[in-house]
């Protein structure tokens, strides 16, 4: 009883409803913010820590953090049907990701790696949208099974019947699986519509400012983008019936028996030079972008759902390559601006868009 009370319990925290939706898009707001500040971290952490020693000590880090918090709140565990996807979380969001995008970042420039966050949106919506209609063709075939296999109450009533007040006629539309009005979180056509063109846009400069070559960063970064937008469909799905950070936090302590094993065998192969820049880096993207970042931005998924709120990331990419600019020193074409104003009417719309 009490691995369960979490998710029971804190069903009123995951905000959602018409009054949670500004809330909910500013948290994701948020997220994406502290996402755009991780590839320019992560070339800071690379001028003193090798990919696997960076990627590893980030991780424990983050899950010291995340675990002192459950444990100062005595979050209890979360129940046995959350594990599956608390592991789904861990392998995409908290070691494929971060990993792939490391790999991918000692050969390619933080502009190159806004790719996988340009496309990253779109994928996610079109994981979202197919594990529900997964879900949706299991519970029709589940309920058509019932209705044929099951007492003769839950069956059509006989001519005889059908003129008796109480007729059991009313259990035909408990029983039929299609909802009487729409899903308010599925997505619309104007919705794709608005999402396809602003993922070609960001696309479209991202290649265009990286040349367009197919590398094996490249071949990183797309695994990174599969990975990562499984763990954001699970995540977000966990953290509309338990709160954001216990997702997170519960993901990040489930690979601390793995991480501190590889971030001692890594740091003990990978040469570390500190500096000012490699610990800021590590220690923003292990606070920021792995924890405090995902915290916010599973609370905004679970308030404005996961297609909606997988949107607001067509603006991370134009907002790593301002981080570029500043923080590295990179070279910002005469073609931001006017991606970023493409971006930001496809933002717009999707916002707008009615499921």
């Amino acid at each position: 009883m009490r691995t369960q009370s979490s998710a029971i319990a804190s069903t009123g925290i995951a905000v959602s409803g018409r009054s949670g939706t500004p809330i909910g898009t500013l948290q994701a707001a948020l997220g994406v913010i502290a996402f755009s500040l991780t590839f320019p971290a992560t070339a800071w952490g690379l001028e003193g820590f090798g990919p696997w020693s960076l990627v590893a000590v980030r991780s424990v880090l983050a899950a010291l953090i995340a675990g002192a918090c459950l444990l100062a709140l005595r979050v209890p565990l979360p129940g046995r049907a959350h594990w599956p996807g608390l592991a789904v979380v861990a392998a995409g969001v908290v070691v494929g990701f971060p990993l792939l995008t490391t790999l991918a970042l000692q050969t390619s420039t933080t502009a190159h790696a806004a790719v996988v966050v340009g496309l990253l949106p779109l994928t996610t919506a079109l994981c979202s949208a197919l594990r529900v209609g997964t879900k949706r063709s299991a519970g029709r075939a589940t309920i058509g099974r019932r209705a044929s296999a099951g007492p003769s109450w839950l069956v059509a009533p006989t001519r005889r019947q059908s003129h008796v007040r109480h007729s059991p006629a009313p259990l035909r539309g408990a029983a039929e699986p299609q909802p009487t009005s729409p899903d308010p979180l599925s997505p619309s056509r104007t919705f794709w519509t608005a999402a396809l063109v602003g993922a070609a846009a960001v696309v479209a400069f991202t290649v265009q400012q990286s040349g367009g070559t197919l590398t094996t960063a490249d071949l990183y970064l797309f695994g990174a983008l599969l990975v990562c937008a499984a763990g954001y469909t699970e995540g977000g799905r966990l953290a509309r019936v338990m709160p954001g950070w216990q997702v997170v936090g519960w993901a990040l302590v489930l690979c601390l028996p793995i991480g501190v094993p590889a971030a001692a065998l890594a740091l003990s192969y990978e040469p570390v030079r500190l500096t000012a820049h490699s610990v800021t880096g590590l220690l923003w993207v292990a606070a920021g972008s792995q924890f405090l970042g995902l915290v916010v931005w599973y609370r905004g998924m679970a308030a404005i759902g996961i297609p909606k709120a997988s949107q607001l990331q067509l603006a991370q990419p134009l907002l790593t390559l301002v981080w570029s600019v500043l923080l590295l020193g990179e070279h910002l074409t005469v073609a931001a601006p006017l991606t970023a104003a493409a971006v930001l009417v496809c933002i717009a719309v999707t916002q707008r868009a009615r499921g």
